[in-house]
């Protein structure tokens, strides 16, 4: 299947990960930041979801949320569901689990590439090592085997002289080869379910073309679920089959990419495709709109319909009272009171 293309219905497939109506709080002295705040969706065996939006939307925050890697900050899942179908068909409620049985799901049903690989490889010993960590924790490979192991990963995620490079420090490599290792780590256990986390930011071009190639490609080959974070709507089309779109908090607008990214129901949505410059073979250059004004405070976010102070759609009913996210076709919902103006 093409990505981008709606995907058939799977009714009768249980989901890999269903998350119900999520919220996560941070306690601070200003009071209590709501910054996931009744999020829900489902990921599907095989089955990419990018969920996009802008710097402080809880993007992150839902992932690392759904890994329970939330550490020292405070923060505390105040509601919700995540249920995760482990390999074994049993299903398990991660937001309820103890910290003990989520060292065993972390790298083997779940895992997560991070941001930054830099921050997050350890400098002080050889990547080689790192990717077999887990497989001696959660697959008790003896420390040859696993050596082995990191070997035969580090070819798969295109490392080249991979006997040589097991041997090496994160600082004795590039950027691109550095977020392949983070790639080798969260395969390593083959998880069912995979976290990526805006991986490609720090990557110029031609690095980010060949981490999102390989990434479809380990996939396909794993029949992974993935989730894939990012502010990017340029990628959105070449990683993913479904998109949700998430602002202040909460998801705006969700739906199989293609029908998205083609035909915005949301405002939120429609403004983040405005302010990506295009241009068609023989015409000029489209001007970039931006969306005015800022992404309010997860401290205090505005009555009513949370974009209505920045949306160009905007009138009096909008700041009234909080719209549901309503299902508006096969496999699409959106928050707003006006979409059937607005996708008309």
């Amino acid at each position: 299947m093409a990505k981008g293309a709606p995907l058939p219905e799977r009714d009768s497939q249980r989901p890999v990960l269903d998350v119900r109506d999520l919220k996560t709080f941070f306690p601070t002295d200003a009071g209590t930041v709501r910054a996931v705040n009744g999020v829900s969706f489902v990921v599907r065996e095989g089955e990419t979801l990018a969920i996009v939006g802008e710097s402080g939307s809880g993007k992150s925050v839902t992932g690392l949320t759904i890994m329970r890697l939330l550490g020292r900050t405070g923060a505390e899942i105040a509601g919700g569901e995540i249920w995760l179908t482990r390999g074994d068909g049993q299903r398990v409620d991660l937001a309820r689990q103890p910290e003990a049985a989520m060292e065993r799901l972390r790298g083997s049903e779940i895992a997560m590439i991070f941001q930054d690989p830099m921050s997050s490889l350890n400098p002080v010993f050889p990547v080689g090592d790192q990717i077999a960590e887990p497989l001696r924790l959660h697959k008790g490979l003896s420390r040859r085997a696993a050596r082995a192991a990191a070997i035969e990963l580090l070819e798969l995620v295109g490392i080249s002289d991979p006997a040589q490079r097991v041997d090496t420090f994160p600082h004795q490599l590039s950027g691109g080869m550095r977020q392949r290792i983070m790639i080798a780590i969260a395969l390593a256990c083959e998880p069912r379910l995979l976290i990526a986390d805006e991986p490609t930011t720090a990557l110029d071009v031609t690095v980010q073309a060949q981490i999102i190639a390989l990434l479809r490609e380990l996939q396909t080959r794993r029949r992974m679920a993935m989730i894939f974070v990012t502010h990017d709507l340029h990628l959105v089309g070449d990683v993913a089959d479904r998109v949700a779109v998430m602002y202040a908090s909460q998801v705006v607008e969700e739906g199989p990419v293609a029908d998205v990214l083609s035909r915005p129901a949301h405002p939120y949505t429609r403004a983040l495709l405005s302010c990506i410059p295009r241009q068609q073979h023989g015409q000029p250059r489209r001007r970039m709109t931006p969306i005015p004004g800022t992404m309010p405070s997860a401290l205090a976010t505005p009555h009513g319909c949370r974009f209505h102070p920045r949306c160009a759609f905007a009138e009096d009913r909008c700041a009234a009272a909080l719209p549901s996210l309503e299902s508006i076709a096969p496999q699409r919902t959106a928050r707003c009171i006006r979409w059937r103006e607005i996708w008309s």
